[in-house]
């Protein structure tokens, strides 16, 4: 990556042939997706299948701590979405994707947020692409329990699998966990691979990144991840 090398495709066309610039449907393209998507239907569902409790854990001040924890994560990426615009307004060249899905390729249950293994479902709270390379992020909003890195180096590892299968360029994913409302985040276990940040820092990061990616290989990175069909498993 950062150089024109012989083995990443000519022109957008070569390596993308099912898509072209500016012919991508409305509803295949991801970049219209809204901050926490994928949280706000669970929740949503959640709600529907427990109402009542809901409502009677309200009047009793109890409230239930899987809605809870839902409506934290939706802040938190929602806090995380709000910096990634501050970064998009004033370096365009930064592109974002929220909420990004990939379905399980075999029967089973949907693994929990944020996992990955080969072949299985699939959670994105962000997709960073810029010239840095190309970055997935996992956010954390005051956590309550132990957080490792592992889901996120798979999350890492199953997207990089899958956009360098779409595009033939060779492309590296870097995990960023990034805790909201945290001032001291802490990653239980290895972390190789994965870099721990506070919503405060992400920016600045991402910024200070030495250039990974051609003008060339952002642009057919950028259009593969945006397409809906290239995460259809």
């Amino acid at each position: 990556m950062g150089t024109d090398s012989p083995s990443v495709p000519v022109t957008v066309a070569d390596a993308l042939p099912n898509l072209r610039t500016g012919r991508l449907a409305r509803g295949d393209d991801l970049t219209s997706n809204r901050p926490a998507k994928h949280l706000i239907a669970r929740r949503r569902a959640y709600r529907r299948q427990h109402l009542g409790s809901l409502v009677r854990g309200r009047l009793r001040s109890r409230y239930d701590p899987k809605h809870r924890a839902l409506s934290r994560r939706i802040t938190g990426v929602r806090t995380v979405a709000g910096e990634l615009w501050e970064l998009v307004a004033h370096r365009p060249v930064w592109r974002v994707i929220q909420s990004i899905q990939v379905p399980s390729s075999s029967s089973g249950h949907l693994r929990s947020p944020g996992s990955a293994q080969r072949g299985g479902a699939l959670e994105l709270d962000q997709l960073v692409i810029g010239p840095a390379g190309v970055f997935i992020i996992e956010t954390v909003y005051r956590p309550v329990q132990d957080v490792t890195a592992d889901a996120a180096r798979n999350a890492a590892r199953r997207t990089q699998e899958i956009l360098g299968r779409a595009t033939r360029v060779p492309v590296t994913v870097q995990a960023l966990i990034v805790f909201v409302r945290s001032d001291q985040p802490r990653v239980e276990g290895p972390c190789d691979g994965v870099e721990v940040l506070t919503a405060g820092e992400l920016v600045p990061w991402l910024e200070s990144r030495q250039p990974m990616l051609t003008d060339r290989e952002l642009e057919i990175v950028h259009l593969a991840a945006r397409d809906r069909r290239t995460w259809a498993g």
